[in-house]
Parts: structure tokens; sequence; C-alpha cells
């Protein structure tokens, strides 16, 4: 058997086994990777059918609506298993792309995309970082096999997965004009046109991505964070071996461009460094500035370098394989590499799972239980017990009592208020507010002892943690409900 049939081979068992494991990670999983975020994506896909103009909301990303939404049929599960489809395509054309750039062996990139720790979690949630990735690494996909119009058409609409993708088109259009496709620029807007002619069909005007762009402002209690950050936590994003293969392959690529600049822009070298280096490295560090400034809502969140996670994989193998082509092995070169790939990813499989007690990784946490434990406790009381309302600032309530707040139906739970200095103006007589210690007086505006100190309202019960835990903002976390007198 030829060493490019047991690479074929390997790689259809690795997809294979991976797409078993996460859907099993997906159907079975009892909470959301990164909680509020990935069910709030969810509650925008599915209410496009009652509410079309959440199709183009910036937060859900466009994009990623129009792909998921049939599946959004099939509950949140549903839309889980998309974000499982498109995990397994990166990783497939990820492949293709590697061998296309020199790698030798190409399974071995669907296996650090796949069992990368950040990445793999994403098959439990309605997260957009995949999608995202899918986007980068078929463009690049397909520029290296000279389909230059596919790729730029594909590219075109990366923007509508994430915003940061608008740092794709610039790299993508200079790639075009290396290879003479000056005629093909034209075709980088056609995500623009296309969704800019939804917006009109929608009311919401040509320009509606830049009028209603979200992501300019300061958050305070998002706080500030290191420049390193994602370099500090490298271990629960990409884990050892995955770091230290990018740190090796990522710094020898820099030395071999600087001293053969010229030859970067030539054929397989323009993709690699160009359309999956480069972008992925401005990806990085440019959240990495923004968290480090407080700018656009930077959370300094692991899970956004998931989002290149695709691009880090096929320029560390066909470093990799560039690295051990060098060592003079004779003719049992391709022998070793391949044992050496396969330790590898043996030990980068075995890194992610390690010290975990289930192949599902994000596991219900303290706050996840104390909301759980609420959510009991009103089950037990037997509310809503008559017309009275409840606010609640988590989602999972939300999903518990099946309420999809972006389809604006009405519905016994409401999850915001208006008057948040005088919250009694707004409720009736046995209203009750769940506030929680992270997202009421976060995003809700609503203090604790605004409510506590407030003759309107009488406090029924309290939910603390066994061990106290901060949350964003600074302060413990705990859950208290209080009702309207």
């Amino acid at each position: 058997m030829t060493f490019k049939k047991i690479d074929s081979r390997i790689t259809q068992i690795v997809l294979s086994a991976s797409a078993f494991l996460l859907v099993y990670v997906a159907l079975y999983a009892t909470k959301h990777y990164a909680d509020s975020e990935s069910v709030n994506h969810y509650f925008i896909v599915e209410s496009i059918f009652t509410n079309p103009k959440m199709a183009l909301d910036h937060w859900g990303k466009p994009l990623f609506i129009a792909l998921s939404s049939l599946f959004s049929f099939f509950g949140e599960k549903g839309v889980m298993i998309f974000n499982v489809l498109i995990m397994l395509m990166s990783g497939y054309f990820g492949a293709k792309l590697a061998k296309n750039l020199g790698a030798k062996f190409g399974f071995f990139v669907p296996i650090l995309i796949l069992f990368a720790p950040v990445y793999y979690p994403f098959a439990q949630s309605c997260l957009t970082e995949p999608l995202f990735g899918f986007v980068a690494v078929f463009s690049a996909y397909l520029f290296s096999v000279k389909k230059y119009s596919w790729a730029t058409i594909v590219i075109s609409f990366i923007i509508y997965s994430r915003s940061e993708g608008m740092l794709f088109l610039p790299i993508y259009a200079m790639a075009l004009g290396i290879k003479k496709q000056w005629k093909l620029l034209p075709f980088l807007f056609t995500g623009f046109v296309v969704y800019g002619i939804v917006g009109v069909l929608l009311d919401k005007g040509f320009l509606w991505y830049y009028y209603d762009y979200p992501y300019s402002s300061i958050v305070s209690f998002y706080g500030t964070g290191p420049f390193w950050n994602w370099f500090i936590n490298h271990e629960s994003i990409t884990g050892l071996p995955f770091s230290v293969l990018i740190a090796f392959t990522f710094s020898t690529l820099v030395f071999w461009t600087i001293f053969h600049f010229k030859k970067s822009f030539q054929s397989s070298h323009l993709v690699l460094i160009y359309l999956v280096a480069v972008p992925a490295t401005i990806y990085i560090f440019g959240h990495s500035f923004l968290w480090y400034k407080g700018w656009s809502a930077s959370v300094g969140l692991p899970r956004i370098v998931g989002g290149v996670i695709p691009l880090i994989a096929v320029f560390s193998a066909v470093g990799f394989s560039a690295f051990i082509s060098k060592i003079p092995l004779g003719i049992k070169s391709k022998i070793i590499e391949l044992f050496a790939t396969i330790i590898i990813s043996i030990w980068m499989i075995l890194n992610t799972f390690y010290g975990k007690s289930s192949v599902i990784l994000s596991q219900p946490n303290e706050m996840n239980e104390l909301i759980f434990e609420s959510i009991d406790w009103l089950n037990e009381q037997g509310f809503p017990q008559g017309n009275e309302n409840i606010v609640v600032y988590k989602t999972d309530y939300l999903l518990h009592y099946g309420v999809n707040p972006k389809k604006e139906e009405k519905s016994f739970l409401r999850t915001n208020i208006h008057r948040r200095e005088n919250p009694q103006v707004e409720l009736n007589a046995g209203d009750l507010i769940v506030w929680d210690g992270q997202t009421t007086p976060n995003e809700g505006g609503i203090s604790f002892m605004s409510l506590d100190t407030n003759q309107h309202f009488e406090k029924l019960i309290t939910f603390r943690p066994e061990n106290e835990f901060v949350v964003l903002g600074g302060g413990y976390y705990y859950i208290t409900i209080f009702r309207r007198k």
C-alpha cells in the first residue's frame, strides 16, 4: 500500500470516528459551550421564520443564521449538529489544503483541528467560530487549486460569519493581484451586494451592515487583560503538543519568509503564508490588542482563537512535514514521518482528554447547577401560579420553559425591565424577578440593593454555591428571587 493510500485511509478513519464522537457530544451534552452566548445564537436562528429581520442580526451572524436555519427545526441540538458538520468539513478541506501545500500526511490536520481543547467543545454549541474557520480554510483550498473565482466569491461572505473577516478581503485582493486575476477583484463584493439586497428587501437598507454595526463600544465591566492573554492560556486553547508545534513551525515560517521574501509570493508559498498564516496571525494579535485596550466589547475569551484553529492546523502540519523532509533520513524518511505524525496525534488527543471524566468536555459548572436548583424551586412552588410574569436574565430559564424572546411572542417570561431605577413601575403584584449576580447587574442594569431595599419587593429565597466564586463585573455569584408586593 502506498503512503498516499495510507494517508487517505487514516484520514477517512479519523473523520468517521470524529463524526461519531462529535455527534454524540452534540446530542448528549447537558449544557451549551459558552452558555448564554451559544443559546442566544440558537434563539436568533430559530426566530427568523416568525421575525425575518433577525436574519440580518449582527450578533447572530447572517451567514450562520442562513445556513443553520433549517437545522433549527430540530431544536438546539439540530443547530449543534450543523456545527459538527462544519467542523468535519473544516478538517476534510484542511487536510486537502495541507496536502496541496506540501504536507505528506493530511490526516494530521483534522486531528489538530477537531481535538484542539478550545475547538472540540464547539460540537455542543451554536457558536459561529467554526463557520468562520471553515470559510477561511475552504477559500484558501479553492485558491490553492486555482479556482480563483470561487475562492473570491466564498471569501466575500466571510464578514457575515464574523466581522473579523474584513481583514481577509484586502489580503485576497493582494493575492488576486499577484496572480494577475484583476478581473476577479469585483467579486470580493459579492457577499456585500447579496446581503445589501437582502437588507433592502427587509427594509433595513442597502448599507445596513455598517449602520447597525454593534462592536464599536467600550463595555466597562468587560475589563481588560494582558496582551499575551491567549499565549499565557495556550494549554486550554491548543494544548501543549499543538502549542509546541505552532511555536516551532510559526517561527520557522517567519524566518523563511524574511530570507526568501521574493519566493514567498510564488505558488503554494503565497497560499501558505498570505492566505493561511498571515490572516491567522493578524486575527490573534488583533484580538490581543483589543482585549489589552478594552475596545470593541472584547472579553478576552479563549474560544475566540477557535475561529482560526483550522488555518493554524494547516500551516503547522505543512511546517512539520517540511522540517522532517530536511532531515537526512534516507529512504525511510516517509516511514519515520508517518510514525512521528501518529505519535504526536495520539499525544494531542490524550492531552485534550487528560483528567476529564467524560468525552463531553464542557460540563455544568457551579453557576449552571445553581441555576438548575432555582428552576427546580420555581417548579416545586408551582410558578407561574396564575397570570404573574417572571423576569429572568439567564437563558437557562428560557430554554427550560421553551421560550424564545427573539420571536416577540407573548410569554409569562420577560427578559428586560426598562425602568431600571424603578422596576416596580413595570411589574404587577405577584410578578417575580430572578436576580442573578452576573447578568442582571451587568446587562440588565439592576443592582441587588435596588431590589433588596425597595419597599415594593419581598425576598423569597436566595441560592448560594457551595464554593463562592467571582464573576464578570467583580461580584460574588448568587441568585435571589424577589416578588412584587
